[in-house]
């Protein structure tokens, strides 16, 4: 009897626990762990580890305090994340799935929760009583605001030490306000303040005073620096005056009132420095051309940004890299050439190599150079020094929390280089895993598995997710801006959403911490479900269930047609993949055979 084609998940689909008990059960099985990672893939793709269908479902319900709630737990800035998060869950979500159509607009639901709510917890429950423990950070960025809070809810005494006016690193100095309102970011600072942080500014360590000094008074010391020291095209005439680094202009733009910029500015580069460098300097007045050495495809810059860069009068010109600056006392122009995108051996972003005898000059007055920071190590000094920084600058320890100072730990881009402001967060809430360990002796947190019974169709409105198969045709909703004409360097462009948009916008998600499953012992075969069933592939028939080499349920053997054994015919399946959520198989069901699962990561303290 030939054997059916075997159908592989893109997510594995077996849980464990709560399939046939009501009861609430926790656990830290690899297999259902397996099951979280897989099934809900926006959160894995998060590096803070948000729970991103937990507060999609709360804007869609209009629970905008608790979808703000959530997001403050996880994330620590919800409101400005909502606004300049650079949002790998959006490429990771299953709504972007081939066939699916676009992914939901996770950030912008985001910040749908801080515009909306009715009031804001300020500050988060303690994890533990005092320790009798004092911890310092250096520098006051998202990094070592998120670290400085999750060490204080651990119980330890925390001080940071700022070098700047005030606290919120890149936040203040390097996006502009009209990306980001200051008087949030002041707001969200405050709430991490509001844990019980102290907070120095204008100290500088290794100026005011001496990493070794931190290192005697305090128990435990975390690095969170940022990365200040500005790359260099290498290029003759780099140096010219007229010529400066993107670090250098926005913040003496956005923290120290400058407001003169070139006539005709050329920004260099292709990231998010080099749009916040080039649309400030078109609300300065300026004609701004932002040329890059690679395509227009190979960008890492926000969704939309460049296009409304472009609404406001800049200009593109891909695939031209710089050769030298023109000039004598100071820029009259650039020297570039032309390049083209070659593939990259090792399946990595393409690379690009020079065009021969393609130069052209052109004629510029200020040249902005947005190529990359790395990591400023200078102030370490005496034996720190030589133990700690390498012959390149960097850290020895490279992109790991602790270094070879057992006191000394490394949060955020001082560890990792130039990252996104989440990637710097959950860096740091990893380093905080580790200095929490090393002054407490042992590991007091860690993240468990919870799944527990959710609602059933005889629930109070008769629904139960509330999802509809007419849910997957909503379009992507578009973020409100204002016009090109009307913007200014205070005004915010994107709107938000507003308070009839946010829950449609959010209602697109297809809510993956639920899991339906079919429990055979309960199942008589009866295909009432398959009968309202609202996606092709949600419920199959099958006759067996394929695992992989650690146990876990990879995929399915489907019935073939003609076949009579009964073997083919003995089971339905509930494919993870393609389910939407919408309850009508369990609503239909006569026997009570079909389950609802709300799996979630939760938190457990050691006692």
């Amino acid at each position: 009897m030939d054997q059916p084609v075997r159908i592989h998940f893109k997510a594995a689909t077996a849980l464990t626990v709560g399939a046939d008990a009501p009861e609430v059960r926790t656990t830290d099985a690899e297999q259902d762990r397996h099951w979280l990672d897989r099934n809900i893939p926006c959160r894995t793709a998060c590096p803070a580890g948000t729970d991103i269908p937990g507060y999609l479902e709360a804007v869609y319900q209009e629970r905008h305090d608790d979808a703000y709630a959530i997001n403050l737990r996880d994330n620590v800035f919800p409101g400005v994340l909502g606004r300049v998060c650079s949002r790998p869950c959006e490429q990771a979500c299953r709504h972007g799935w081939d066939g699916n159509g676009e992914s939901v607009a996770i950030c912008f639901s985001k910040r749908s929760a801080a515009d909306h709510m009715v009031r804001a917890p300020a500050r988060l429950p303690d994890l533990f009583p005092p320790s009798g423990k004092r911890v310092a950070v250096i520098g006051a960025g998202v990094a070592g605001l998120a670290a400085a809070r999750e060490l204080a809810r651990r119980g330890h005494a925390v001080t940071i030490f700022e070098k700047h006016e005030r606290p919120g690193g890149m936040l203040n100095q390097g996006i502009p306000a009209f990306r980001l309102p200051r008087d949030l970011i002041d707001r969200e600072v405050a709430q991490v303040l509001a844990q019980g942080v102290e907070i120095r500014c204008r100290t500088e360590v290794g100026r005011d005073i001496a990493l070794d000094v931190l290192c005697a008074d305090f128990d435990a010391v975390v690095l969170a620096a940022g990365t200040l020291r500005p790359n260099r095209p290498g290029v003759p005439g780099e140096s010219l005056p007229g010529a400066e680094h993107g670090l250098d202009f926005l913040l003496q733009v956005n923290e120290q009132g400058r407001r003169t910029v070139g006539r005709r500015v050329a920004v260099i580069g292709g990231g998010y420095t080099a749009m916040d460098c080039a649309r400030t300097a078109v609300r300065l007045g300026a004609e701004v051309t932002v040329y890059y050495r690679r395509a227009r495809a190979d960008m890492v810059v926000l969704p939309g940004e460049l296009e409304e860069f472009l609404a406001e009068g800049g200009r593109l010109e891909e695939q031209a890299a710089p050769v030298s600056v023109l000039g004598l006392d100071r820029v009259t122009g650039m020297r570039m050439l032309r390049t083209k995108a070659v593939p990259d051996s090792a399946g990595g972003r393409r690379g690009f190599e020079k065009v021969a005898d393609s130069e052209f000059d052109v004629a510029v007055d200020q040249i902005v150079w947005a190529i990359g920071q790395q990591p400023d190590t200078g102030w370490i000094a005496g034996a720190l020094a030589g133990r700690l920084v390498g012959r390149d600058g960097w850290l020895a320890s490279g992109r790991q929390v602790s270094t070879l100072e057992p006191k000394l730990f490394v949060a955020g881009d001082f560890a990792l280089g130039a990252t996104t402001l989440i990637q710097a967060i959950g860096h740091a809430k990893g380093c905080v895993d580790a200095v929490d360990a090393f002054l407490s002796g042992s590991a007091r947190v860690r993240e468990l598995i919870r799944a527990e019974p959710a609602f059933r169709s005889t629930g109070p409105d008769g629904r139960t997710t509330g999802r509809t198969a007419a849910m997957n045709t909503i379009p992507l909703h578009p973020m409100p801006v204002l016009p090109p004409a009307a913007r200014t360097f205070d005004v915010e462009v994107e709107q938000g959403y507003s308070a009839d948009q946010a829950p449609a916008a959010a209602s697109r998600c297809y809510l993956c911490h639920y899991k339906f499953e079919i429990i055979d012992s309960r199942c008589v075969l009866c295909d009432e479900c398959l009968k309202v069933k609202p996606v092709a592939g949600c419920i199959v028939e099958i006759a067996g269930l394929v695992r992989d080499d650690h146990g876990r349920i990879s995929g399915y053997d489907p019935v073939v047609p003609g076949k009579t054994d009964s073997l083919y015919y003995n089971r339905l399946w509930i494919d993870q993949d393609q389910c939407i959520r919408c309850g009508q198989c369990e609503a239909v069901c006569p026997v009570g055979a079909i389950t609802i699962q709300k799996v979630s990561p939760v938190i457990e303290t050691a006692s």
